[in-house]
């Protein structure tokens, strides 16, 4: 288990062990912020009209199943987590889906989703050594996206926050250097989300082929041809 997982563990399966099933585990302030950062994700299905599938890595409770359940049904949730008992909790909160203990990065699942999506896992980075933190983002984004039939979704803290608000103990993704990893490596069909009241944001990746879809006419057939 590399420094990351390490922290990762320290934090969150600390933090359940205390307080339980509360968004506050997760390091949100409450439901409310915790359902904003939902809805930059669920921006990835707004175009579906027929059932599809979404896998979360860090499922932790689940929680992003039940903004699923209420905002969109069609969806068919499951999820990946390294902290066992946040595994079992899922699996008894939606015993029609598939859960596993497992880091994708480190050994790639033979399963395939429609969507992957991750929300503010790489916020709190604590302890952890930061070029192991940006490293490791990298290396989940590029799992999540071999995984994704269409896209995937992550949420990050804003480098754009007010002077002397920022700590030491959280992890601000530069969105300029996450937008050139995933058009260099990923794909270029990306959105960027910073909208919303907080001082985060999401990003949207879609596979090239599921953007294709969404512009058949012959017109478009040429901006398809590089990746």
């Amino acid at each position: 288990m590399n420094a990351v997982q390490q922290e990762m563990l320290r934090l969150y399966g600390g933090n359940y062990e205390q307080a339980g099933d509360k968004p506050q585990v997760l390091f949100h302030n409450d439901q409310e912020s915790q359902y904003e950062r939902f809805s930059m994700l669920g921006r990835l299905f707004d175009r579906e009209t027929q059932p599809f599938t979404v896998h979360e890595i860090g499922c932790s409770m689940g929680h992003f199943g039940d903004y699923l359940r209420s905002c969109y049904p069609l969806a068919r949730f499951s999820g990946s987590d390294i902290y066992q008992p946040f595994v079992d909790l899922c699996q008894e909160r939606f015993p029609d889906g598939e859960f596993f203990q497992r880091d994708v990065v480190e050994t790639l699942p033979a399963e395939r989703y429609d969507y992957v999506v991750t929300c503010g896992t790489f916020n709190i980075a604590g302890d952890a050594p930061r070029e192991q933190w940006q490293a490791y983002i990298y290396k989940m984004a590029a799992a999540m996206y071999a995984l994704a039939r269409r896209g995937i979704g992550m949420t990050f803290l804003t480098t754009y926050y007010d002077p002397g608000r920022n700590r030491a103990d959280l992890f601000y993704q530069n969105e300029k250097e996450f937008m050139d990893f995933a058009v260099c490596t990923l794909s270029r069909h990306f959105e960027l989300d910073e909208m919303g009241p907080l001082y985060e944001y999401g990003i949207r990746v879609y596979r090239p082929e599921y953007v294709r879809t969404l512009y058949p006419q012959a017109a478009f057939a040429k901006y398809f041809k590089q990746k």
